[in-house]
């Protein structure tokens, strides 16, 4: 759907329009005569002949011109008759502030749809309903009754604001524009009858006049959608920059698996804006501050960070939040130290950070003469320039080195103001530059950091998604017949089975349904060996008491069988006993897990942490959509904190995490070949051995689409 015109109209029909500053049809009027719209405006009111001099219509069918937009403020049930005259006229776009819509429950539901069916008919573009509007900056077009409009100019920049929250977003622009930060554009998308969030960022992927996509997001429409805009935005470089609003909300209350309680919706959405270089914030200042960091500053080479500073304090604050958010703070290089030991006092050290001291007051010069030395040596990739008390004039010109500084500069240069009123003229002249400029340095270095991780990120090759060299395609017919099994959740046996098919190592094991047989099965494995009750209707076997494991020989694992036994009818009576799974007990060594789940909205994903008992304590996992590129499994694994115990400490080997990679991998061709047929995997734990020692499945659950 085209919507160049909804974006940029020549023509604008306001259905509703008022002379009254306190109507939405007024406010929508006034803002756009206000704000300076060169084209036609076309008023639409049966109440009036003429509105501020302009001759007004009764209908738009009456208006005998062009239109390109109608902006629609009157009352819901008055809509359906104007979207029928839109399209009786061929107007393709239009906007709907009127609410009763979605928001307001079942009917409203039922009428929305009847909207949609409506612009689908006619082929109109539809931004809203409920919704506070659009506004083009670039080209002084103010269809929107936010009040942020009350502002006395729009300040154009590169960053297209999308925001599903319309009062919200009008005072992000506020706020973001007392900071002279400017716009390309502002969407407010409501409920998205037909219109949605993905739509205006495909456009905004190919509007020359943005470089970055802010989002304000409750929640995705399409994740497909969504998914191959942010896809097509990593591919042009401009990022986008999300804070996704409702952290707290859970995808799924009950589930039967570990990886069902630790892939909650935000959780997924986290992986998923991994997974394709979606940047995401965590609160409203950082929304706006670093995607004007984006659209100022070019990408650093790596994130190694050079502080110079005028406040010794400021700059261990700075580098304690740099390394704490895994940056690195290297010392200059020798050549610099020399250079700049010519230019400092003998009693200032050059370090990093680099102080000046109270120097800065006896000559002033000095900053400037050392920022481009400083910023000039290869170990640094970017540099903050910290400044502290400085008033007036002379913070104008400390604003000026800096400024100065960044034409010469082939790195990211970010400045952090510690002062306050004292410093306002200096402060004032870095917020209309192309510095990237923050009043708090936890601010600063989060953005620093965002820059730094999307470069890396949009610099890697993306290739098609993975399949380990020389593993065997899946043993469909033993699939088809494992998951024909009428119980909705598989026995571990039945799971390990179908993970075998898949090529995933797992335990030597069989299953025994009387004492007699599970003591034949263990002479054959070979002590020691585990026991493990077999029942759909235990997920979590030690919860009832239904494991034990390292039994040394048959005395043992008889008085396990009983005590197994006894403890499953006390803890289970529901349970239906299909037998004693024997297994042999593998070897120790590194505990982690893998599962499937189905979100909601993206569908399968993929879940990595460590295992074991721990897994839901610590909560210690990284989250993929399926289908994963060997590429993402390997981000999976070095995402997760526990990353430093798989990789080996205090010279411990390393374990085998090309095999886990294998795994995930498998795994998530499970996903994407069982989707319609299974809905949660769980192998916890799956032991990874010391490098080249592979890994093996040691117990899994496998539930099917449909399980209660």
């Amino acid at each position: 759907m085209n919507i160049d015109k909804l974006l940029k109209p020549g023509a604008i029909a306001i259905v509703g329009a008022s002379g009254s500053p306190t109507r939405v049809g007024g406010r929508l009027y006034n803002n756009l005569i206000r704000h300076g719209y060169q084209g036609e405006i076309y008023p639409v009111n049966p109440k009036h002949d003429s509105i501020a001099g302009r001759k007004c219509y009764p209908r738009v069918g009456d208006i005998p011109h062009p239109v390109d937009a109608v902006l629609i403020a009157v009352p819901a049930g008055a809509v359906f008759s104007i979207m029928e005259e839109c399209g009786k006229k061929e107007i393709k776009n239009a906007v709907i502030y009127s609410s009763g819509y979605s928001e307001t429950g079942a009917e409203g539901r039922a009428r929305q749809q009847q909207l949609a069916a409506l612009a689908k008919r006619f082929g109109i573009a539809v931004c809203g309903p409920n919704c506070v509007g659009i506004i083009n900056f670039r080209d002084h077009i103010a269809m929107s009754f936010s009040q942020f409009l009350n502002a006395p100019e729009l300040i154009p920049g590169h960053i297209a604001f999308i925001s599903q929250s319309g009062a919200l977003g009008g005072s992000l622009l506020n706020r973001a524009q007392d900071k002279k930060i400017g716009f390309s554009y502002f969407v407010s998308g409501g409920n998205e009858a037909v219109l949605e969030a993905s739509d205006f960022m495909e456009y905004f992927v190919s509007d020359p006049s943005t470089r970055v996509i802010m989002v304000l997001l409750e929640g995705i429409r399409s994740a497909e959608k969504f998914l191959q805009a942010a896809d097509r935005a990593l591919e042009m470089k401009k990022p986008i920059i999300v804070m996704k609003v409702g952290k707290t909300e859970v995808g799924r209350k009950a589930a039967g698996s570990h990886t069902g309680s630790l892939t909650g919706a935000d959780a997924v959405y986290d992986g998923v804006f991994r997974q394709h270089g979606i940047v995401r914030v965590d609160d409203l200042d950082d929304l706006y501050l670093t995607a004007a960091a984006f659209s100022k500053s070019r990408l650093p080479a790596g994130n190694r960070v050079g502080i110079l500073t005028s406040t010794g304090g400021g700059g261990v604050i700075l580098a304690d939040r740099l390394v704490e958010n895994g940056m690195s703070v290297p010392d200059p290089l020798s050549e610099t130290s020399s250079a700049l030991s010519e230019v400092v006092p003998s009693f200032t050290a050059v370090n990093n950070p680099f102080d000046l001291t109270a120097q800065l007051i006896n000559d002033p010069q000095l900053f400037h003469k050392c920022l481009e030395v400083f910023a000039d040596d290869n170990n640094f990739d970017a540099i903050i320039a910290a400044v502290s008390m400085v008033a007036g004039e002379l913070s104008v010109k400390r604003a000026s080195y800096i400024i100065e500084g960044m034409q010469s500069i082939d790195k990211p240069l970010f400045t952090w103001w510690a002062a306050g009123s004292l410093s306002a003229p200096g402060m004032d002249l870095m917020e209309r530059s192309q510095v990237p400029y923050f009043s708090s340095a936890a601010q600063c270095v989060n953005a620093l950091k965002a820059l730094a991780e999307y470069a890396v990120f949009s610099s890697r090759p993306r290739a098609g998604v993975s399949t380990p060299a020389g593993r065997i395609p899946p043993d469909s017919h033993r699939v088809d017949t494992l998951l024909q099994l009428p119980a909705a959740i598989m026995t571990e046996d039945q799971g390990k089975a179908l993970l075998a098919a898949y090529s995933i190592p797992v335990t030597r094991e069989a299953v025994g349904a009387d004492l007699q047989k599970v003591r034949g099965i263990a002479q054959r494995i070979g002590f020691p060996v585990a026991l493990k009750i077999l029942s759909p209707q235990v997920t979590h076997k030690t919860d009832v008491g239904g494991l034990r494991l390292d039994l040394a020989d048959q005395d043992e694992l008889e008085a396990a069988y009983n005590e197994i036994s006894t403890a499953v009818q006390q803890n289970a009576p529901e349970a239906d006993i299909q037998g004693f799974l024997v297994q042999e007990m593998a070897p120790a060594g590194r505990e982690v897990i893998i599962g499937i789940n189905h979100d909601p909205q993206f569908g399968p994903v993929i879940m990595f942490g460590l295992g074991g008992i721990f897994v839901e304590i610590l909560k210690d996992v990284s989250i993929r959509r399926v289908p994963i590129q060997e590429q993402d499994a390997w981000e999976m694994i070095r995402e997760i904190k526990g990353y430093r115990l798989l990789k080996g400490v205090r010279g411990e080997k390393g374990y085998d995490l090309k095999a886990v990679v294998d795994v995930l991998i498998a795994v998530s061709q499970m996903a994407v070949d069982l989707k319609d047929r299974v809905r949660e995997i769980d192998i916890n734990p799956l032991i990874v051995y010391p490098d080249g020692g592979g890994v093996k499945a040691v117990d899994c659950l496998i539930i099917k689409k449909g399980a209660p």
